[in-house]
């Protein structure tokens, strides 16, 4: 029978179990369930209409929106800083940005669906 190991040996203690740091990471993506107001106005995703639920995408310097129905762009007027600043603590890293779709529920299987 599988025991479970104490409390104090699944605490990361290095940086490295933390997993990657914002520059080591090919792209940070971050579950964004509510209305993004940029500039005054509300994101709305030009297939579908939604208006919030988003998954935003930091590569780089840039960011993306991603909508439930799969529709995904660069939104420019989001900075990178904005992205580092607000988006959390690391709680999962995905392989790749498909696994990272299906994961999050932004693969279309949950399109047109909102919390």
């Amino acid at each position: 029978m599988a025991r479970a190991l104490p409390v104090e040996a699944a605490v990361p203690e290095t940086p490295a179990e933390l997993g990657p740091s914002f520059d080591e990471a090919g792209s940070w993506c971050w579950p964004y369930r509510w209305e993004l107001p940029v500039d005054g106005e509300l994101v709305v995703c030009a297939v579908c209409g939604a208006d919030r639920d988003w998954l935003l995408i930091l590569f780089g310097e840039a960011v993306s929106v991603r909508c439930r129905c799969t529709h995904q762009w660069h939104e420019p007027r989001l900075p990178a800083d904005w992205f580092r600043r607000e988006c959390g603590d690391l709680v999962e890293v995905h392989p790749n940005p498909a696994h990272a779709d299906r994961t999050t529920g932004f693969d279309g299987t949950f399109a047109g669906t909102y919390w």
